[in-house]
């Protein structure tokens, strides 16, 4: 007998009758096993798609874990360019600063950050990513605004610096001629003509007639002519310096040197001689304050970048020994 084939007995025909299958109950047993089928599909591939993944997505999945390291790896670096600028700001706190008198950097002024307005904007990402993201966002920004501080500082120093050299060119800080030998120091000294002791605002170089005389530092010629005892004299002012510089008992004065003309330091500006109230050959020379007095001070202090410390001895001592002047 044929499988699936259902009878009943028929007791008025006394028999068996092969019972026929409904169309409609058919139909209701495949769309049974369709259903059925499909769920234990669906089940079969969500669970299969657990344990496989596609050539595509594991590409993608390394990808995302190589931008994530070099993600870490940048942060790193910026951390250390941070600490880098920080050192970089402390030297310009300790030292240019202080050796040009500028007023330093706060440190509240230099830590000020920008970070922490837009990191929600990561929230969408998983927890490590986000806080990564976050952290290099704001490294970002506080190496941004300590690069824009250092940067203003840095304008401001090498301007300082500019007006600092401007000075210290300025400043009378030579010699005025060479192999120079002090005969007669500053202060109190008998005057060989006048036969009287009197001030002696400046410092006596013997020297010969012709002897070329060089600016001791950057400045304006403000005077060339004769003042009474001096003889023949020229005066530079050094306005940034607040200084001036006197030579006198001059022969001549140098090639270009006029009132109102430039100079620059270990220019020859004139040359030596005997006119005036002078026993001798000689220079005088003078450094006074650009004040209202004009008060002379001992140029021998001035000669000190310019001489060795014995030779600066040697100076001092023959100011102070010699007591009369050559002029």
């Amino acid at each position: 007998m044929p499988d699936n084939r259902y009878f009943y007995y028929d007791h008025d025909a006394c028999t068996f009758v092969e019972v026929e299958p409904s169309r409609k109950g058919l139909w209701l047993k495949v769309g049974a096993i369709a259903c059925l089928s499909l769920v234990l599909s669906a089940v079969g591939v969500g669970v299969l798609s657990t344990f496989l993944t596609s050539p595509t997505e594991i590409a993608q999945a390394e990808e995302i874990d190589a931008l994530r390291g070099q993600l870490a790896s940048t942060h790193s670096q910026l951390t250390s360019f941070t600490e880098e600028l920080e050192h970089l700001a402390e030297t310009d706190r300790e030292i240019y600063r202080t050796v040009l008198n500028a007023e330093p950097i706060s440190e509240d002024e230099f830590r000020l950050g920008v970070g922490g307005s837009e990191n929600n904007r990561f929230a969408r990402f998983s927890t490590p990513t986000a806080e990564l993201l976050t952290e290099t966002s704001e490294t970002f920004d506080r190496l941004e605004r300590q690069l824009e501080l250092q940067s203003r500082s840095y304008d401001e120093i090498k301007s300082l610096a500019s007006d600092r050299d401007a000075v210290l060119r300025q400043q009378p800080a030579i010699l005025p001629l060479k192999n120079a030998r002090l005969t007669s120091g500053f202060g109190m000294r008998y005057h060989p003509i006048l036969r009287v002791s009197r001030m002696h605002a400046g410092v006596d170089f013997p020297t010969p007639v012709g002897t070329p005389l060089y600016a001791a530092g950057d400045g304006r010629v403000r005077f060339v002519g004769t003042r009474g005892g001096y003889g023949n004299v020229i005066e530079i002012e050094h306005p940034l310096a607040g200084k001036i510089t006197r030579y006198a008992h001059l022969s001549r004065v140098a090639s270009g040197i006029t009132e109102g003309a430039l100079v620059r330091r270990g220019q020859t500006v004139a040359y030596s001689g005997n006119t005036g109230l002078s026993t001798a050959p000689h220079l005088h020379y003078e450094v006074r304050l650009m004040n209202a007095e004009e008060s002379p001070i001992n140029p021998v202090a001035t000669f000190v970048p310019d001489v060795t410390p014995a030779q600066y001895r040697e100076l001092v001592e023959a100011a102070r020994s010699q007591t009369v002047s050559f002029d």
